[in-house]
């Protein structure tokens, strides 16, 4: 049965929309593997975070910004098939389910970038100078890498999502073409 009733993205994120509250497609038991690449990567890119951000991290998050950018539209376009539409109808949660995982994607992706800007500025570089033995500069660091490896797994499930519905769309047209000839 359809849910008729609008929820917004917070409310989804907060809360869920029948499911699960949103906050968990990111705060699963994921997040300690990322949390164990950021302390790993912490330890060993002995960069302060402004050469780090300047360097690698932001460039590569163009990629990650145009990568889930691009799949996302194409993900867009799809939800917007009848086929989508008729088998969000059975899933928890609705088709708000679908929409607001891809809005989350987006939205890491930009708390990442916004993060490694301000690392790029070179705030935390001056505001704890005294990086190597610095608690705070250490937590930051191993945050940012946390992140970044959060932001390449939800890049990832943009692109898996995406393929994923193009490929339930061609067995439910299948099966109805199958029906409609009597087989």
């Amino acid at each position: 049965m359809m849910n008729t009733k609008f929820i917004g993205y917070w409310h989804w994120f907060l809360k869920g929309s029948g499911g699960k509250a949103g906050f968990r497609r990111i705060l699963n038991k994921w997040i300690l593997l990322h949390l164990s690449i950021g302390l790993v990567l912490t330890l060993l890119v002995k960069v302060d975070l402004q050469t780090a951000a300047n360097a690698v991290l932001l460039p590569l998050a163009g990629i990650f910004v145009g990568l889930s950018f691009a799949w996302a539209g194409n993900a867009q376009a799809l939800m917007q098939t009848s086929e989508i539409g008729e088998m969000a109808n059975f899933h928890e949660g609705g088709f708000e389910e679908y929409v607001f995982a891809y809005q989350t994607a987006i939205l890491t992706i930009l708390v990442t970038l916004v993060f490694w800007g301000i690392a790029g500025l070179s705030v935390f570089d001056t505001q704890w100078p005294t990086q190597v033995h610095n608690k705070c500069y250490f937590g930051v660091k191993t945050l940012l890498f946390t992140l970044s490896s959060l932001t390449l797994r939800e890049c990832w499930h943009v692109v898996m999502g995406a393929q994923w519905m193009l490929l339930v769309q061609r067995k439910i047209r299948c099966s109805k073409s199958e029906k409609s000839n009597g087989k």
